[in-house]
């Protein structure tokens, strides 16, 4: 294994992450350490034409047989699981693998206990229920190509269904992956705006986790670490996706932010976000970039101290001592960011329709992230909301 390689384990997630150029193909070895014959690779269509992808799954053919699933939508939605859950059963798949985005892992894992128990998905669709998984679920294995959700290391996923176009957030132990690798060259193919998306998807997370009213002192030195990553990387990034250094920064910034938040759940700016993907299909980062500002500005009130903290972070310039205004200079801080690398910046610029606002209130307020929002919020402040971002 190479020098550049290293394994981690944090007290937070029972995964256990593989990172550093070239940790993609150091995880074949982990995928014979397993003891399985057959896995199951789901991804997007385009990252299934990768040159990695591919030379990855022919070089698994000496110790483990791979069937590649390659329609993990964007948004994943009940249909897909249920179509990559037939595949893999049909083929035996004794372990699922994501290889893509937020997305595709999302869409692993919900495959992943479809393949367990035919038929799981469709008692899925509860709003504001737990998520019950009580059969076995094939270990799962991710592989980013974005730096943004995390998702390589908690137990979410968000499914889109697609009768009642609903997107909810599934979430049990089952579905934490057993391993991670993060490998700073798969994230070179995102195009711009993706890699713009899932930055500041990752900073909607470590932001809305640090005020989270489940937020300890241990979930903040994590977020905190993540919202300096981002801050430092983002821009760098967004400019060159050949900067491995900052690729890498910035992976793990998403990686570490996940840490925080799936101790503490988020906040309204996630839970007015997945209406916005699931009714228009927006992108969960880009409707994240355009509300963060705006549910920092409703939230600032709640949690001075903590948003001068991130203000801080954020590298804006405050005076010591002046928290109420160093507390208003985070979502402004926040703002100059998104713009510095081209995040668009009102919903009506990507297709959101005003006449939906009072159909999108209704959705996230049944939300489970609105319970731990740090200030109270009704559905009329989230129309509100709403209506400031369009």
């Amino acid at each position: 294994m190479s020098e550049t390689i290293r394994t981690e384990c944090f007290d937070e997630t029972p995964t256990r992450v593989v990172s550093g150029e070239g940790a993609l193909e150091s995880s074949r070895a982990c995928l014979a350490g397993m003891g399985i014959e057959k896995a199951l690779i789901v991804c997007g269509e385009n990252v299934s034409k990768l040159p990695e992808v591919q030379q990855f799954a022919l070089s698994c053919s000496g110790c483990v047989g791979v069937e590649v699933f390659c329609g993990a939508a964007p948004d994943p939605t009940d249909a897909n699981v249920i179509e990559g859950a037939r595949v893999g059963r049909e083929f035996g798949a004794e372990m699922v693998m994501a290889i893509g985005g937020g997305s595709s892992m999302d869409c692993a894992k919900a495959i992943a206990a479809e393949i367990g128990k035919p038929g799981w998905i469709a008692s899925q669709d509860r709003p504001g229920q737990p998520t019950s998984i009580e059969h076995q679920v094939p270990p799962i294995v991710c592989v980013p190509t974005t730096a943004g959700t995390g998702s390589e290391v908690n137990p979410f996923s968000v499914i889109t269904f697609t009768q009642t176009q609903r997107k909810l957030v599934l979430n049990h132990e089952k579905l934490f992956p057993r391993c991670a690798v993060l490998d700073p060259r798969m994230l070179r193919s995102a195009p711009k705006e993706v890699r713009v998306a899932a930055g500041l998807d990752a900073l909607t997370h470590a932001v809305e986790s640090y005020v989270s009213l489940r937020a300890t002192p241990e979930t903040r030195v994590r977020a905190a670490e993540a919202i300096r990553g981002v801050a430092k990387y983002l821009a760098r990034v967004a400019d060159d996706a050949e900067d491995m250094q900052a690729q890498a920064g910035l992976q793990r910034a998403a990686m570490i932010a996940s840490l925080s938040f799936a101790k503490t759940r988020l906040g309204i700016v996630h839970a007015m976000a997945l209406p916005l993907s699931a009714l228009f299909g927006v992108p969960h980062g880009v409707a994240n970039a355009m509300l963060l500002p705006h549910g920092m500005r409703f939230n600032v009130e709640a949690d001075l101290q903590g948003f001068a903290d991130i203000a801080a972070y954020l590298g804006a310039p405050i005076e010591e001592g002046k928290v109420p205004e160093a507390a208003m200079a985070a979502p402004e801080a926040v703002t100059a960011l998104a713009a510095e690398v081209g995040a668009p910046a009102r919903m009506s610029e990507v297709g959101v329709e005003a006449d939906a606002i009072e159909r999108m209130a209704d959705d996230a307020m049944q939300s489970a992230h609105v319970q731990v929002n740090p200030r109270g919020v009704t559905r009329e402040d989230v129309a509100a909301i709403y209506r400031a971002a369009m």
